[in-house]
């Protein structure tokens, strides 16, 4: 009897995670106490074991997760760019058209130019590769929405001016290396990212 009683102490016993090791630096989130919400620090009701409301541990996941944080941050600046306020089109309505056919033709081009004018997320703070991670890199106050013009502008500015000497060599060695260039897209193909289609920073 003791030795199953032990056993079930032993399951019970919670395992340190990586949550937990975010939660213990993260500006966000208070000090980590024993039998309190770890997102807002409230007193646990019973059955609880990390947050006191499903909310708690929404906002945690919208402000570490990735894919949670972009949802997020979209949904909060209502689905337009925060610079110069472009919005994407809107999915057409089947109950706007008379027939099928015109349905149909009404969502190839709205895909055709939602490929353009999709929104993105960006790091304010750049987030250097941490997009598959649990991080505070994606807070949602260093996330803001934009169009792929502005997202591209902003990325262009943060790039360091190339030095002259790097341009020169990149002019001179142009014309031997274009096609070695071209057969090695061709062989290896486009990123990961590209293929999956995330663009967002």
């Amino acid at each position: 009897m003791n030795g199953r009683t032990t056993r079930i102490a032993v399951r019970r016993e919670r395992r340190p995670t990586k949550r937990d090791a975010l939660l213990a630096v993260c500006s966000l989130a208070p000090p980590l106490v024993a039998d309190a919400c770890a997102w807002c620090g409230t007193e646990l009701p019973p059955r609880r074991r990390s947050w006191c409301s499903d909310r708690c541990g929404e906002a945690f996941w919208a402000n570490h997760w990735w894919s949670v944080a972009r949802r997020a941050a979209k949904r909060r600046d209502r689905y337009r760019c925060k610079r110069c306020g472009a919005a994407p089109p809107k999915r057409p309505a089947r109950s706007a058209f008379t027939s099928h056919a015109k349905y149909l033709a009404a969502m190839r081009a709205w895909r055709t130019v939602k490929r353009t004018t999709r929104l993105e997320v960006n790091h304010i703070v750049p987030c250097r590769g941490k997009h598959a991670t649990l991080d505070c890199a994606h807070h949602l106050d260093n996330l803001e929405t934009l169009c792929p013009p502005c997202h591209k502008t902003h990325t262009a500015a943060l790039r360091p001016p190339a030095s002259p000497r790097a341009a020169g060599a990149r002019q001179s060695g142009s014309g031997a290396g274009d096609g070695v260039r071209r057969a090695c897209s061709y062989t290896t193909g486009p990123p990961s990212s590209a293929r999956r289609g995330v663009s967002d920073g």
